[in-house]
């Protein structure tokens, strides 16, 4: 059951297809029940024939329980049509994906025992021991959770004596041609819609083949609450709950075959031995192949992974773990159709199902967690800055996909772990009416528009001073401004590059990594890395929309020169060894956090260069402010490393030299040229008196270490520990 968010980006709800399925029972053709009469042309034994694209037949069911709640009259005309384009768009895009042997004849659906016999004949030598001897006189048919299946549809069923032939009761349905599976529809309002007023759609698979594929299934469509969602909404919700019913459910993950020789040769076909464990940490994951196969080349790792994490919802769980795979369309919770994918990693499951040959280039690209290794997702590893796919606090930045604004916030499928998710109202940049009126000011210059994406700026028109001419270095307060997510016109210029739009600018280069100045505007603009502009993207920003884009950018850049022992070099190893020890250095002098240092460096003539910029969510003053300090603290004190037998020091020697610390810039791009600002005397002396007003012993912190040549960095408060594969950290 997949649930749309009452407010829109607000995924508060959960799918509750687990316990939806578990009300219905799973039929299977039933040999001992059948007249040897019509049994040949009742069961569609699997074919030797080649796949061939997934036949869906509809029947839309018109349900007569609306009990007045809802008018068939009014909306619900619309409802009906809403869900029937949603059903025939979900069916062709699954056709277009997965593949069978085709049913051979007429499809016809088993009866239960249980609900046409009332008694079976119960002497095993009897010869028709185990048949039905006495008919349920209450018996009114079969439906398949709350639709009513027609007889013609279904085999028939018979009496039997103790000895002889049986007395047919209902002879064999004609069934259905050219049909490999027997979807039933109902709009309705159910108590399970009253219940959970964010609900579209839920669905139930009913019936099964003689090797275990799903063969029929009902989606209940919430007639009440078809008309607000947009219709690509409907047809995400009904892809969702189709994929369901087609095999992707904890309640038929443990008939899922093994089909060594292939669909199109079916003797060989085993239950699999294991779809589903629980690890020695109680995480229920899928560890069939093809899944953990592309979830290790999603993560891009070269080892195989030990499965794909399921969402903790009891003993079974039919979706993907969220903080894993956000995004996918098999999650529990619905982001809109924009934000959702058919990925990758589901259609390898439907290819371990073992019942059907999937069109793996059919699947879109997953953005979340893409190349960030095997520890992304974790609980323990979600907040500690490793990931820009996370953030901690509760600011405003970007959601991922960058089509929204958003906030930093959790939600009980994240269990604690934090993401930029849309806000509740007007979040959306690709919108056009989200945008403000004619005639309104718009100081910050946002445009809405389909090709609108979000970027985190602090730009503005109205802090411009007078001589807002000078230097942008000049004005002590420019980067001082809170950054947070704003709407701009983007557009790609070649696979990775773009140029930005801001309300009365030109169209400026924007490089992916940097931050830019738009004339008229104080601030700045982040160009994020990465994921704007990353795949070929089409014009239609809502159907098509843009690979997510980092949150990490170019603010200050810090080169420091160091002095050496006389004839030292250092190898390429040596100088990341040393970059990692001389950035530990710089952290400890800070007395900050190490979420404001960025692709720290070193050049084999010792110049290191680090990046600093503030990530989201990171604690603490402006990253100018510490930058400032920096610069005192460090003309005051300079670093003092040892490393690899060798001393190494900040301090300049250098003659004739009139600079604070050697080789200290401010880098910016200015559309998009950078400008290096080397600090003078004067401007240290500045800085002196105001460290002198904010405290000097916050950066009196003594920088100094003595490391190995090839000694690893952990955090402190790792140490003497080891991670749990779900995150969680044990003592050893």
């Amino acid at each position: 059951m997949l649930l749309l968010p009452l407010l829109l980006g607000v995924a508060t709800s959960r799918c509750l297809h687990d316990e939806t399925q578990k009300s219905v029972s799973l039929l299977r053709p039933s040999f001992s029940q059948l007249s040897p009469n019509f049994r040949s042309s009742s069961l569609n034994l699997p074919s030797s024939r080649d796949p061939q694209p997934l036949r869906i037949q509809t029947c839309y069911i018109e349900d007569p329980t609306s009990n007045g709640a809802w008018d068939p009259k009014g909306d619900g005309t619309r409802g009906e049509s809403r869900a029937l384009a949603a059903v025939r768009e979900a069916t062709q895009r699954i056709q277009s994906v997965l593949a069978v042997p085709p049913v051979q004849g007429p499809l016809l659906l088993s009866r239960d025992p249980a609900q046409y016999c009332h008694a079976v004949w119960g002497d095993p030598e009897t010869p028709n021991y185990h048949r039905c001897s006495l008919l349920n006189p209450r018996y009114k048919g079969e439906s398949c959770l709350g639709a009513k299946i027609p007889d013609a549809h279904l085999r028939g069923y018979a009496l039997w004596p103790e000895e002889g032939s049986p007395q047919v009761v209902k002879p064999d349905g004609p069934g259905v041609q050219n049909t490999d599976f027997l979807l039933y529809m109902r709009v309705a309002h159910t108590s399970k819609c009253h219940k959970e007023p964010s609900i579209i759609a839920y669905a139930a698979c009913c019936q099964l083949d003689s090797e275990d594929r799903p063969l029929a299934g009902t989606i209940v469509y919430c007639a009440q609450h078809l008309t607000r969602p947009s219709q690509s909404d409907i047809v995400m919700a009904t892809l969702h709950e189709l994929l369901h019913v087609l095999g992707f459910s904890g309640q038929l993950f443990k008939k899922w075959r093994d089909c060594p020789s292939g669909l199109s040769v079916r003797e060989n076909c085993s239950t699999r031995q294991q779809v589903t464990r629980r690890d020695e940490w109680g995480q229920l994951l899928l560890t069939t192949p093809a899944v953990s196969h592309s979830l290790a080349k999603h993560l891009g790792v070269l080892e195989v992974s030990s499965g794909v994490l399921l969402e903790e919802e009891g003993p079974l769980s039919s979706h993907w773990e969220a903080r894993l795979l956000q995004g996918s369309l098999m999650t529990a919770t619905f982001d809109g159709a924009q934000r959702s994918r058919l990925d990758p990693i589901t259609l390898a499951a439907f290819e371990d199902s073992g019942w059907y040959q999937v069109n793996h280039s059919a699947a879109e690209e997953l953005l979340w967690g893409q190349g960030s290794g095997l520890e992304f997702g974790l609980v323990t590893t979600c907040g500690t800055g490793s990931s820009d796919f996370f953030c901690t606090g509760s600011g405003l930045g970007c959601h991922y996909l960058h089509l929204d604004k958003g906030s930093c916030s959790s939600d009980p499928m994240l269990e604690g772990c934090r993401m930029y998710k849309p806000l509740a109202n007007k979040s959306e940049c690709w919108k056009k009416e989200n945008g403000l009126p004619a005639g309104v000011v718009n100081p910050h210059g946002e445009i809405y528009h389909s090709q609108s994406r979000c970027f985190l700026a602090n730009l503005t028109s109205q802090l411009l001073p007078v001589n807002a001419t000078g230097h942008p270095s000049q004005i002590p307060y420019l980067k001082e401004v809170e950054l947070t997510g704003r709407c701009y016109l983007h557009q790609c210029t070649e696979r990775g590059a773009y140029k930005v739009q801001v309300e009365g600018s030109p169209w400026v280069p924007c490089l992916p990594g940097k931050a830019i100045q738009i004339s008229g505007y104080s601030g700045l603009l982040f160009c994020p890395q990465s994921r704007l502009c990353g795949t070929n993207e089409g014009t239609n920003a809502v159907t098509s929309p843009p690979v997510s884009l980092s949150t990490q950018a170019l603010l200050f850049q810090l080169s420091l020169g160091l002095a050496g022992p006389p004839g030292h070099s250092l190898g390429k190893e040596r100088q990341e060894e040393l970059a990692e020890v001389v950035l530990r250095a710089l952290v400890s002098r800070s007395g900050m956090s190490r979420c404001y240092f960025h692709s720290p460096s070193i050049t084999a003539s010792l110049v290191f260069t680090v990046h600093m910029w503030k990530s989201p969510g990171c604690k603490g003053p402006s990253v100018s402010m510490l930058h400032r300090a920096l610069t005192l603290t460090l003309q005051v004190k300079p670093l003092e490393i040892y490393h690899g037998g060798a001393s190494f020091t900040t301090e300049d020697n250098r003659p004739n030299s009139t600079s604070c610390v050697p080789e200290l810039l401010v880098t910016l791009d200015h559309n998009p040229s950078m400008t290096h600002l080397s600090l003078t005397m004067g401007l240290c002396l500045m800085l002196l008196i105001l460290l002198s007003a904010l405290g000097t012993i916050a950066y009196q912190k003594r920088a100094t270490f003595q490391v190995g040549p090839s000694a690893p960095y952990h955090l402190p408060e790792l140490q003497n520990t080891t991670r749990s594969p779900d995150g969680r950290i044990r003592e050893v």
